[in-house]
Formats: structure tokens, C-alpha cells, sequence
């Protein structure tokens, strides 16, 4: 059942349309409120009964009319300000779908106590991920374009996130919230040759330019990139993964939600490895 107010509000805009095209002649100024199909709110009164109050005189004085008849009074038919402004304009949107010239409709707020849409968490988890924005490793050695048996080569990642070892991202969607901290646990090299995988607990360390093997990541090949062992390319593929443990945990459906998962990522490089030649000269003069 309407209210007072929403009765009122259906009376005038059940008068309203037969009047609509009249009123946009009578009133250039258009519609105080308007409605999505062009209807307008306006106040509508009974014509003139007989035996009303005379029509007023003019001022001046002039020829009496003959055989002229009083025409019957027009009821008014011109939009309303009072009648506009008077209806609180939430009220008629939210009945009606009316709004004033120029406005857009607002969409209806979630009524009090009407639980939240449930979102499955797993959207912003997606979200907050993608927003840590994980880099690919840059493969770094200590000898980047040329490596040979026997020497060790220092091994390294070269990266802004590595540096830290600790990234993190939020993301909300409806009533879910995550926030995403991804931590670089490690990385796996793979240096071309069978079994020559070897895992480092870190980034690595970059060469300092001193000889030696390196302090934490490092390895030493002792086998030539022949044609015969490298499917006629003439260079071992190292390979370069980075292992991230990402953890998220956040609220969902006011409940806490939480959760664990691996990002792996890789990058590759072609580097030949050969032998340093040494040259045995005979002693004596």
C-alpha cells in the first residue's frame, strides 16, 4: 500500500499525461520534473463552474460588447514550481523512475540490513597477484658471452624485486579484500648439460671480478658446447627460474579467508663454453 506521500505522487502523474503535449506548448520554459518517457508533473483544476466570480474588468474603459457571451474558463495547465518542489525528488526516482532535466536516474543503494552480494575470493586473490607484477629473472655470469671448462662462473639474477625478495598487492572486489605478498624463495638453474641443475637459495651474488667460485650460486662445466652435444647449435641453454611463494590472506563475506601458492617464472640465454688453449713451449734456449 502507498503512503500519503507516494499517493499524491501517483495522483498527479495519472493526471499528468493527458495533459503532457498541452503543457509543452503552454510552458516554453519545459518540465520542473520530468519523467523517462517525457511525461511532466503539472497541476491540473477543475474549469469554471456558471455562477462563479466575474472575469475581471480592464482599467480603461471601452465600447460595451454586443451579443457576446462569457467563454468558459480554460483550467491551467502550465507546470507547477510548488507541485515540483514540493515532492521530495528520491521519492518520486525511486517510485516512478523520474529525475529532473538533466540528470541520471542514481541507482538504489542497498537497503539496511540486506546482506552484501558474496564474491569468491579467489577473483581478488587473481587481482591482488597480477598486481605484484612478478618480472622474468635477467639471467647475469661472470663470463656473459664466453665460458670455458673448468673455470666457475658466478651465477646471478639481476632484477629490482629480487633486491628486496619481499613484493605485495591488495585488491577488493565486493565485499572480498586480499592483500597478495609474494617472497622470493629461490632459484633453479638449469646450465645445458645433463644433470647440471643447480639450485640457489637467492638471487646470487654478482661477480666481483675476483677468480674463485662464487660464495652461494655458482658452477663449473666440464664439457664443451660442441655441435655434436648442443643439436648443432654450438652453445648450452641456460636457463633461469624464479621461484616465488605467494601468500594472500583477506576477508570475505566477513569471514577471514587465506591461502598459498608457487610463481614460477623463467627466462633463457645461448652461451658457448670451449676449452682455454694453453701452449706447452719446449725449455732451454
Amino acid at each position: 500500500m502507498l503512503t500519503r506521500r507516494a499517493a499524491t505522487v501517483a495522483t498527479i502523474l495519472l493526471i499528468a499525461p493527458g495533459l503532457g503535449h498541452a503543457s509543452a506548448a503552454a510552458a516554453p520554459g519545459g518540465c520542473q520534473v520530468l519523467s523517462a518517457m517525457g511525461l511532466c508533473l503539472v497541476e491540473a483544476a477543475d474549469p469554471g463552474r456558471p455562477g462563479g466570480p466575474a472575469a475581471p474588468q480592464s482599467a480603461e474603459p471601452g465600447p460595451p460588447a454586443r451579443n457576446a457571451s462569457a467563454a468558459p474558463r480554460r483550467p491551467s495547465i502550465a507546470p507547477s514550481r510548488e507541485i515540483a518542489e514540493a515532492i521530495p525528488q528520491d521519492l518520486v526516482q525511486n517510485l516512478f523512475g523520474i529525475a529532473p532535466p538533466g540528470e541520471e536516474p542514481v541507482a538504489n543503494a542497498p537497503a539496511a540490513g540486506q546482506a552484501a552480494v558474496a564474491v569468491d575470493p579467489d577473483i581478488p586473490t587473481r587481482i591482488a597477484i597480477n598486481r605484484l607484477e612478478l618480472q622474468k629473472p635477467t639471467i647475469r655470469l661472470s663470463g656473459q658471452e664466453q665460458l670455458y671448462v673448468g673455470v666457475p662462473v658466478w651465477l646471478w639474477i639481476d632484477q629490482d624485486q629480487a633486491e628486496d625478495d619481499v613484493v605485495t598487492a591488495a585488491a577488493a572486489v565486493g565485499d572480498a579484500n586480499v592483500v597478495a605478498t609474494a617472497r622470493l624463495t629461490g632459484v633453479e638453474w638449469s646450465m645445458g648439460p645433463p644433470d647440471s641443475a643447480v639450485l640457489c637459495a637467492g638471487p646470487g651474488t654478482p661477480w666481483t671480478g675476483e677468480p674463485g667460485p662464487s660464495p652461494d650460486c655458482g658452477y663449473t662445466y666440464s664439457e664443451r658446447s660442441l655441435p655434436d652435444r648442443t643439436a648443432g647449435v654450438g652453445s648450452w641453454t641456460v636457463v633461469a627460474t624464479a621461484v616465488w611463494q605467494v601468500q594472500w590472506e583477506g576477508v570475505s563475506g566477513g569471514l577471514p579467508v587465506a591461502g598459498a601458492e608457487e610463481v614460477r617464472l623463467a627466462s633463457e640465454v645461448e652461451i658457448p663454453v670451449d676449452e682455454v688453449q694453453v701452449l706447452v713451449s719446449g725449455g732451454g734456449r
